[in-house]
């Protein structure tokens, strides 16, 4: 009895030790599986279309739920690839070109970074860009684009004058304006973002919209005054070799008449130890900032 208790022990610790063993092994079949499965042969759009029969629509959705698959098995997945993704979105949309869903997605899909998505927001600006020219009445691509450039590629100016063309467009919403001026003050081009809200202050369709011109206005004006209080800063940080102590030194210094206060009548606040210029705790104005 004790010998076929020993042998049974010895067996047991076999076969634990082979689990534990095989163990990495499964794994590492199971990443290999992973890595052969992102290769998959796709026909080529023009093939695929040309040989239909008519049922371009349809085919398109099963790509298009293919595509959503792909995407799925991979997105928030360390080290993954979205090799395909671009491929199957061009079949979607070739298949069918008014597929708004899936330049809307699929342009998500691409942009996102990694993890979460395939990190090319270049290749969503692509796709876009295709929808666009075929679906010109959809004003919401072009929202799209203007995202992927604002948030993606963080190239402010063209996400401006993006959000711009979105704003003229006849079935755009009108509060569409309003973020493009938003995005040209980001951007630094404060001229334009005045000549919007202006014209919103003067012919917004609601009291509030014109309200909310009026303190955007005000918003960049002391972004344009901070800006002028920190060159006279500097200046004099240049000159005497250390910070100002107080608005009342630089008035001293001539470089100021009075103590300076935000358009709605709050002080600037000085930092004496770093030189730096900040709206008051108590205004409520906010910089423009995204």
């Amino acid at each position: 009895m004790r010998g076929q208790s020993a042998i049974m022990g010895v067996l047991l610790a076999l076969a634990v030790g082979g689990v534990v063993e095989l163990g990495p092994r499964l794994e590492e079949r199971v990443v290999a599986y992973q890595q052969r499965e992102e290769t998959v042969w796709l026909p080529s759009a023009a093939t695929l279309k040309r040989w239909s029969f008519g049922f371009e629509g349809l085919l398109a959705d099963l790509y298009w739920l293919r595509a959503v698959q792909y995407y799925g098995r991979r997105a928030f997945r360390p080290g993954a690839r979205f090799e395909q993704l671009d491929a199957l979105l061009e079949l979607v949309t070739t298949l069918d070109p008014h597929f708004l869903a899936a330049y809307r997605f699929g342009a998500i899909f691409l942009a996102l970074p990694p993890p979460q998505g395939a990190g090319r927001p270049d290749r969503a600006l692509a796709l876009l860009d295709r929808g666009i020219a075929a679906n010109p009445e959809e004003w919401r691509l072009l929202l799209d684009k203007g995202f992927v450039l604002l948030w993606d590629v963080r190239d402010y100016a063209k996400a401006a004058e993006v959000f711009l063309q979105v704003s003229r467009h006849p079935r755009a919403p009108t509060w569409t304006w309003d973020l493009a001026a938003a995005v040209y003050a980001r951007a630094g081009r404060r001229e334009i973002a005045r000549r919007i809200w202006r014209d919103r202050l003067e012919h917004g369709e609601s009291e509030q919209v014109r309200e909310n011109a009026r303190y955007q206005l005000l918003c960049l004006q002391a972004e344009e005054e901070l800006e002028r209080l920190h060159a006279i800063v500097r200046a004099f940080q240049r000159e005497r070799g250390r910070w100002p102590a107080s608005w009342q030194e630089l008035i001293l210094a001539g470089k100021l008449k009075h103590p300076p206060q935000d358009p709605l009548g709050y002080p600037y606040q000085l930092d004496s130890a770093m030189g730096a210029v900040r709206l008051s705790a108590r205004s409520p104005l906010i910089l423009p900032r995204l």
